[in-house]
């Protein structure tokens, strides 16, 4: 029997991009989401930043994860409010290099509000994540560290419990800045982060 959610992590549609931006549209402030054009940009930049969950039976994308890559000096200006990932272009955006050393951040997190109640979307996305991370380590790349931005009280608490990110400052705008302390909280998370996802697979069944 045909599995009803796909993870796919490359060649991506407009269309695709079309669903991820109304999916943010139901929870992010206008102004804090990247445009179509823009997401199409990184893409093709950087293959390895986007992570969808695709509704197989009705052809759409239902749950959503960006992950970019950050220079030290772009790393710190997120974590002092300096930079946010709309700034981010096709020249300034990092693309993956075999064995080189970067920050990660955790752009978006969304399911389709239509989906908020079928646990296994999120659960897709967990498993999204995981696979990409261990894929790109698998190349030698490495990181240092991690961090997000929680708009939405959801988004905090995904923060909190899958991420196990710190609480660093709160911006003017009221959202909230997460990092670890260093590199060896991130690989902490990384050994911890299969078995939180066991453990909400277990929740949901």
């Amino acid at each position: 029997m045909k599995e009803r959610y796909v993870i796919e992590f490359y060649n991506h549609t407009k269309k695709d991009f079309d669903d991820v931006w109304n999916i943010e549209h139901d929870y992010l402030e206008p102004e804090t989401i990247s445009s179509v054009e823009q997401v199409m940009i990184w893409d093709r930049k950087n293959r390895d930043i986007h992570i969808f969950v695709r509704d197989a039976i009705f052809d759409c994308v239902v749950g959503e994860m960006t992950l970019l890559p950050l220079t030290d000096k772009q790393f710190t200006d997120f974590m002092k409010n300096e930079l946010s990932d709309t700034e981010l272009n096709y020249k300034s955006l990092e693309s993956y290099e075999d064995n080189n050393t970067y920050n990660l951040l955790i752009s978006a997190v969304a399911v389709d509000k239509k989906y908020r109640d079928d646990k296994l979307v999120l659960s897709y996305l967990l498993k999204g994540i995981n696979k990409k991370i261990n894929d790109l380590m698998n190349r030698g790349i490495k990181f240092k560290n991690m961090c997000a931005e929680g708009q939405t009280l959801d988004g905090q608490k995904f923060i909190k419990n899958f991420l196990n990110l710190k609480e660093k400052c709160i911006t003017k705008e009221g959202y909230k800045l997460y990092s670890f302390d260093d590199e060896k909280d991130f690989f902490k998370w990384y050994k911890k982060f299969p078995v939180y996802i066991e453990e909400y697979d277990r929740r949901k069944s």
